[in-house]
């Protein structure tokens, strides 16, 4: 055996550049009235044993406790989850929400609250609109007054179930399933209906119940065939919460993309058709990944158009702005089958 080659040449081979963080799309908030510490932030924690542990007890904040355990008793639920403390002498729920914020603006994406008043959803649903966050919240109100509100507003952001107990925690259960789609693995993406959520009941709707429900684009946990899943995955607006968290992705991913390609790159970006070009890749390169994580579709190839640098004015050079255009079709989902069978002799 021959002497070794480090005896001679001794090489280290580095990878060096940077990387945007990235946003976690999985981690829910839960926004609660307590005194357990003074943080606005609590978290994140792992486990229902870790709540506990950090005082959050069945017995000192029973509707904390209730919530995470709904939370972390889904089977593809979230990882982890972070508790949001609302003060009492807060002058509002969004002043709380504000406050909450304020200790780490990036940290969470679902927001679930105590709350079930018609008064405080339509308050987190105005605070969530502005945002790239979702909140999903519930109403045992067979009403669906609080419902009607958001279809009116046209929210596309808040997701309102109903159900008939106040003190159960289907919104942290929907939220745990939903949140828990890996939204950068492959066929990582899925939709909010036909959730299957352990821990708490389905709701016992005649149909009648049903059609009031989803007309006022609310959703349900409900039971058909045997079988207890959510429907219909639907924001407030009616636009379908995977086609929200897909918008999401691809703006949060971009931008990390882009910034990690500016920070990244040595010298810089030069304003040239292979700088232009080098921003175009990054970008296509994001689109790529949504398609083979399910956001967008293999049948129609999503494409960057790069203007030629010849093209461009004085002012954006100047400027050093550059000005470009995507497309990219999403995949959707199948969830509603309409099928004629002619049968003959």
């Amino acid at each position: 055996m021959p002497a070794a080659i480090t005896e001679f040449i001794d090489v280290d081979v580095l990878l060096s550049g940077a990387a945007a963080e990235k946003f976690a799309f999985g981690i829910p908030l839960g926004a609660f009235t307590h005194t357990i510490t003074v943080n606005r932030q609590d978290g994140p924690y792992f486990s229902l044993a870790e709540v506990v542990a950090a005082g959050f007890t069945s017995v000192a904040t029973p509707d904390i406790y209730g919530w995470a355990s709904a939370v972390f008793a889904q089977d593809d639920g979230v990882d982890s989850l972070l508790i949001g403390r609302i003060d009492a002498l807060d002058a509002s729920l969004t002043a709380s929400l504000d406050a909450i914020e304020a200790a780490g603006a990036n940290t969470w994406y679902i927001t679930n609250m105590e709350s079930r008043a018609d008064a405080d959803i339509a308050d987190l649903a105005a605070w969530t609109e502005s945002r790239s966050k979702l909140a999903i919240v519930q109403s045992s109100d067979i009403a669906l007054a609080a419902a009607l509100a958001l279809q009116t507003a046209g929210y596309n952001r808040t997701a309102l179930i109903y159900h008939d107990d106040d003190t159960e925690y289907l919104d942290g259960a929907w939220t745990s399933s939903g949140g828990g789609m890996n939204l950068d693995a492959p066929g990582g993406v899925g939709i909010w209906a036909y959730r299957q959520l352990e821990g708490v009941p389905f709701d016992d709707v005649t149909a009648a119940e049903a059609v009031s429900i989803y007309a006022v684009d609310a959703n349900l946990f409900g039971r058909n065939k045997g079988l207890s899943f959510t429907s219909k995955g639907t924001a407030a607006s009616s636009r379908f919460l995977d086609v929200q968290t897909s918008i999401d992705w691809v703006k949060a991913r971009t931008e990390e993309e882009i910034l990690s390609l500016f920070v990244g790159t040595p010298t810089k970006v030069p304003y040239t058709n292979a700088g232009i070009n080098l921003v175009a890749a990054a970008i296509q390169n994001v689109l790529n990944r949504g398609v083979n994580f399910g956001h967008f579709s293999p049948d129609v190839a999503p494409t960057v158009t790069a203007p030629d640098v010849s093209t461009i004015s004085s002012a954006d050079k100047i400027n050093r702005e550059l000005t470009l255009q995507a497309t990219a079709v999403l995949a959707g989902a199948i969830q509603k089958v309409n099928l004629t069978i002619n049968l003959t002799f």
